[in-house]
């Protein structure tokens, strides 16, 4: 009986030792998703005298936002301009999670068509973005009535 049971202690021994000692083999990756970087852009207006804005009312509803590198199509709507305000909108535009990349900006036209707007092509980068968290893009007015 005693040489039974050292039997199997010994055997018990053995097996133990062989499981912890064999280092575990990592599994091959399949694929390694890279990890997107997104930014969050407020957007405004450079007025014709070279000044900016992010907070002013204004007739246009949004912007629109164009990926020249994915082909992909964005729109970032204005809030509602206070009660009492002739223009129905209030700037910022903005837009949050934009993946990286390099995008033209144009403000929409409003429905009364009294300012005209460019656009402005920019590359989102980490640099760019500012204390909050947000990359400011301002827009340029091309002409208003």
């Amino acid at each position: 009986m005693k040489k039974i049971i050292s039997i199997c202690m010994l055997v018990l021994c053995v097996v133990s030792l062989t499981t912890y000692a064999t280092p575990e083999v990592p599994k091959p990756v399949s694929s390694i998703k890279a990890k997107v970087t997104t930014y969050n852009v407020r957007l405004g207006y450079r007025n014709l005298d070279g000044s900016v804005t992010t907070s002013v009312s204004t007739e246009s509803p949004g912007f629109t936002i164009y990926n020249q590198e994915s082909g992909d199509d964005y729109y970032a709507e204005n809030g509602p301009s206070s009660f009492g305000t002739f223009l129905p909108y209030q700037l910022p535009g903005t837009i949050n999670g934009l993946p990286a990349g390099t995008y033209e900006f144009s403000a929409e036209r409003g429905q009364g068509n009294w300012t005209g707007y460019g656009s402005i092509t920019v590359t989102l980068s980490p640099e760019m973005i500012g204390a909050d968290g947000y990359v400011t893009v301002y827009v340029p007015i091309a002409w208003v009535e």
